[in-house]
């Protein structure tokens, strides 16, 4: 199975190979990798790269991928064909920004009505112990904000709004 993904405007080709159960060869580039898989929960799996091991839990919204490896947060969005490939969009669209589990608001960082860059961190949400920057997934107004420092939400709660 091949898949692409895209960092910084930049792909990268994985190939993976399966060769036998929850064994995988994993190939970039030119580099190999051995990597065996064992899932410990829905959510959660080790991963033995060569050698090493990564503890990887994996929480999702409507928008992006939330990946946590060895207590380490990485926001991945999620996006269509046409946006990776750069089609421009006809104009630009409200965006409501969920939480993907439950958590505490820790602290905003912006106020409705500021502009804010695409990846601009926006607030602060403590979960599972880790506190995460939420970020911006495109450039605009901040339009809503609905939580306040200190209020606990819910998965799928709206924390803010940019347009």
């Amino acid at each position: 199975m091949n898949v692409s993904f895209w960092i910084d405007n930049k792909e990268f080709r994985l190939s993976l190979t399966q060769m036998k159960r929850n064994d995988l060869q994993v190939s970039l580039g030119k580099k190999k990798y051995h990597v065996t898989v064992e899932f410990l929960n829905p959510d959660e799996i080790l991963l033995n790269v060569n050698g090493k091991i990564y503890n990887v839990i994996i929480s999702s919204n409507t928008t992006s991928y939330f990946v946590y490896v060895n207590e380490r947060c990485f926001g991945i969005e999620k996006k269509s064909a046409r946006q990776i490939l750069g089609q421009k969009k006809d104009k630009q669209r409200m965006v409501n920004v969920e939480t993907s589990m439950p958590g505490r608001i820790v602290k905003i960082l912006l106020k409705e009505g500021d502009e804010v860059e695409e990846g601009q961190a926006v607030l602060i949400l403590e979960a599972m112990k880790m506190q995460n920057e939420i970020k911006s997934p495109q450039a605009g107004k901040i339009t809503k904000i609905g939580p306040k420092a200190g209020d606990s939400v819910e998965t799928g709660a709206v924390l803010f709004a940019v347009g």
